[in-house]
């Protein structure tokens, strides 16, 4: 006997469903900014001086749930990085903070600009500020208090990318110092569920999500981390609500193209899965880390998964803590998903996972023209400090920035990326050197 059309309208519709359950990957990120001042990792950054913050060494931590205490009234911070740098964006992360912050730049500590201010109430969870590019050696923090508590996550980013830096890991995993991988190393988030709010491009390279209200039971992200890691601590800023946190690993993660064609993954895995850490935040703190039970995990994939008591209006993840041991190098251009996995000593300990680097090892971006600093194509971008020679040796000026040696000096800091001024004026390129020709 053959179905009857209600039956087939109805099966057809059981179909979509399933097929409306998987979830559909995410475009994946070229390029992502990385925190400029994060001690320990590519950065030279330490704490000029502060007034009235406690805990202070946490500005510069890469650990996102550390925090920083401040009183109601004044509170400072002024942050020496070391060099100029371009910085175009900040943010921290507000633990029932009440009151106004004002975030300057300095070259010299002399005369400061006024980036951007901000005035917000204890219920206000991510600050940020945004404002052009601008060169600074020197960043201060001013806060203006009606009420204090706790600030995490503060971060600078501006021009450093992660595609001119690679991390090597040692091959047990134990060498080098720990490293945010959530920030570094050519991770990408790849899956999100339910769907963020606003723009998922922004949302993926700073890492912060905001979920929508949701008959979900789980706010889910699924990061590639480009190659195979060896991770010892997990960890996440998120809505001050209670929740249950998960972390789960894959040794190749299992998807499948949808019907047009594209990557999708059915969340119906994780039911068959057993989570290789997992955490409680019951007093709703908004902070929270968790461990794996064997001490590591050695993997390509992995997801973590926030299970909140009740269904909030939304719920927004402002960090991930990703951590292993590692070394931080720059590669100009060779880093980025898979960066250098053609050199990692970290084997699969199964054919998935072997697999999985083998991937990694494919993808591998090509290495990028030679570095400039060696005189053979032309000059080094300037340092951004007035009247200092850039590194080329041929004698051609650098790209925005200063002339090669033997030339004149610049007149004013250039933005070694092409053009936004410094805190000393608008950037331009020294004249050609004579010393080269």
């Amino acid at each position: 006997m053959k179905p009857t059309l209600p039956i087939l309208l109805v099966a057809g519709l059981l179909t979509a469903n399933v097929a409306e359950a998987k979830w559909q990957r995410l475009p994946t990120l070229k390029d992502r900014p990385l925190e400029n001042g994060a001690k320990g990792m590519i950065s030279t950054a330490t704490l000029e001086s502060t007034s009235g913050i406690g805990r202070s060494q946490a500005l510069l931590s890469v650990d996102v749930t550390e925090g920083c205490t401040v009183a109601a009234g004044n509170s400072n911070a002024i942050i020496n990085l070391g060099k100029p740098i371009l910085i175009s964006r900040s943010s921290f992360v507000n633990d029932g903070v009440e009151g106004r912050a004002t975030l300057s730049g300095s070259a010299d500590k002399k005369t400061w600009a006024t980036l951007d201010e901000k005035v917000f109430t204890a219920s206000d969870r991510e600050i940020t500020f945004a404002f052009a590019g601008i060169q600074a050696k020197y960043v201060r923090l001013d806060l203006v208090l009606s009420k204090g508590g706790s600030i995490r996550h503060f971060q600078m980013t501006g021009d450093e990318a992660d595609r001119n830096y690679t991390v090597k890991q040692t091959a047990d995993g134990k060498g080098g110092y720990p490293v945010n991988f959530a920030g570094i190393g050519g991770t990408r988030v790849i899956y999100a569920s339910p769907k963020p709010l606003g723009g998922l491009d922004t949302a993926a390279t700073f890492n912060k999500f905001s979920f929508p209200e949701s008959e979900e039971r789980y706010r889910t992200l699924i990061y590639d981390l480009g190659q195979l890691r060896i991770l010892n601590e997990f960890g996440s800023i998120h809505s001050p609500r209670p929740v249950r946190f998960e972390v789960f690993s894959f040794d190749r993660l299992p998807e499948s193209e949808d019907w047009r064609g594209r990557l999708a993954f059915d969340p119906a895995e994780f039911n068959t899965k057993v989570p290789v850490a997992a955490a409680e935040d019951p007093q709703g703190r908004g902070v929270i880390k968790a461990y794996p039970s064997d001490g590591s995990v050695k993997t390509r994939y992995l997801a973590m998964r926030w299970e909140p008591d009740f269904n909030p209006p939304a719920f927004e993840t402002n960090g991930a803590n990703i951590v292993g041991n590692g070394t931080v190098q720059p590669d100009r251009d060779g880093g980025g998903p898979g960066g250098n996995s053609d050199q990692s000593p970290i084997e699969g300990d199964n054919a998935d996972q072997q697999a999985a680097q083998q991937d990694a090892i494919a993808g591998d971006p090509e290495p990028g023209p030679p570095n400039p600093a060696d005189g053979q194509s032309g000059g080094q971008p300037g340092d951004g400090q007035s009247g200092q020679p850039g590194g080329g040796q041929s004698g051609q000026p650098g790209v925005g920035g200063q002339p090669g040696q033997g030339g004149q000096p610049g007149p004013i800091s250039g933005n070694p990326f092409g053009g936004a001024p410094s805190l000393g004026g608008g950037g331009s390129n020294g004249p050609v050197s004579n010393g080269g020709k």
